[in-house]
């Protein structure tokens, strides 16, 4: 089964697709988060995705701030534009600081542009490891 997974943010939307059966991960770039829930519908349409991840951000200690707030208000959205689609809340936790490392030794102009799609690549990759 394909999946799709989301790093939402405020500004840009990370997108990454992937497949449960061959662990296979590619980046499907990123979207202004005013456009994402049109979009992601757009893919989960054309590529037969069957489940969404949404990375969600927890604080360090696991709870839910303002950012997993808007977060699940985005969700709410894709829900209700995708009614048949599975939409799973992942925790990325740390996901951020992880695309940055791999990043190292980009230009800061290239680190921000990829940032979003890396992360989103690294929730479906730790969603994928788990199935």
């Amino acid at each position: 089964m394909k999946v799709l997974a989301v790093d939402y943010g405020t500004k840009r939307v990370g997108l990454a697709i992937g497949d449960e059966e061959l662990k296979i991960v590619s980046p499907k770039g990123t979207v202004s988060s005013k456009e994402a829930v049109k979009k992601i519908k757009e893919i989960v349409e054309k590529s037969r995705v069957g489940k969404v991840i949404v990375g969600l951000p927890l604080t360090p200690s696991g709870k839910e701030g303002q950012r997993a707030k808007l977060v699940k208000d985005f969700v709410e959205k894709l829900r209700e534009e995708l009614p048949n689609t599975e939409i799973i809340l992942w925790d990325e936790r740390w996901t951020t600081a992880e695309a940055m490392r791999r990043l190292e030794g980009l230009p800061p102009k290239k680190k921000k542009e990829l940032k979003d799609v890396i992360s989103a690549m690294i929730i479906l990759e730790e969603y994928l490891n788990s199935v």
